[in-house]
């Protein structure tokens, strides 16, 4: 094995950015956060398990698993393009001055569902791995947190706020198990009512945001009854700088992660007992 950073620092924090396609990020990485060199570093469990790599965009490119975790399109040609990883990654070691080990775990259109069947399985696999590498390199693993951002596939199967709640928890709940100490939610946004107006499937765009309302309601709840959940970001302010019904561009998942960084780290200088 071989760590493949000379600067890597001989205690890291660890986390898995999981959730669907705005995890993943479809914005365009020529227009993405350049994140410091010495902020932090990826781990490719998938496809490069034997070194770490910087981060960069598109954030995990290559992670994708027949069966499990997989965001490549039919013809083989991967989904990312370009995420709000670089940028959380940075803004976290800005805050405080901790070097983040990131590991991608994401897939476009996956419902929760989906992740208690099988996604959480590949995930929780992902994170042992990194932990195992980096002890066996003699780098002291602090921190473990799973940043997560899904909730649009169960907003368009309509979704009850108490079931997206009990799925969530359960998904966290195999994440600790692998230990994980807190989850991170960003919350979604919302369907593009605004260029998408029209009905779709007997609904308006406005119909269809009232259900991601329902989701977005739901996380915000979660983070406020349960200490495993907090509230760290969110796509809800940034209707007008959606590319298509679901997605963002750039400019959005540069500034949401730099929120998301930010806050993570806000959470750990302010919280009394957090992990060290």
């Amino acid at each position: 094995m071989k760590k493949a950073a000379t600067h890597i620092n001989n205690t890291v924090d660890l986390a898995v950015f999981a959730g669907q396609s705005n995890m993943s990020g479809r914005g365009d990485a020529n227009l993405a956060a350049v994140c410091n060199v010495n902020a932090g570093f990826e781990y490719k469990a998938v496809s490069n398990p034997e070194a770490l790599t910087a981060v960069t965009e598109p954030f995990g490119l290559g992670e994708d698993k027949d069966g499990a975790i997989s965001d490549l399109k039919p013809d083989g040609v991967t989904k990312r393009s370009g995420s709000m990883v670089s940028a959380a990654v940075d803004e976290y070691y800005n805050q405080t001055d901790r070097q983040l080990v990131a590991v991608s775990a994401s897939i476009g259109g996956s419902r929760t569902s989906e992740w208690l069947n099988n996604y959480i399985t590949d995930a929780a696999e992902r994170l042992d791995a990194a932990k195992a590498f980096l002890t066996e390199n003699g780098i002291t693993v602090g921190r473990v947190f799973v940043v997560w951002c899904q909730g649009e596939s169960d907003a368009d199967d309509k979704l009850s706020a108490d079931a997206y709640k009990a799925n969530t928890k359960n998904i966290f709940n195999a994440f600790k198990a692998h230990g994980a100490q807190k989850c991170f939610i960003v919350q979604i946004g919302h369907y593009n009512y605004i260029d998408y107006s029209v009905t779709a499937a007997g609904l308006t765009g406005k119909e269809w945001d009232e259900y991601y309302g329902i989701i977005r309601s739901a996380q915000a709840e979660l983070c406020k009854s349960d200490d495993d959940f907090i509230l760290t970001g969110s796509f809800e302010p940034y209707i007008n700088d959606m590319k298509d019904q679901y997605h963002y561009n750039q400019k959005a998942y540069n500034e949401v992660g730099r929120t998301v960084g930010e806050s993570i780290g806000k959470y750990y200088k302010n919280t009394k007992g957090a992990q060290k």
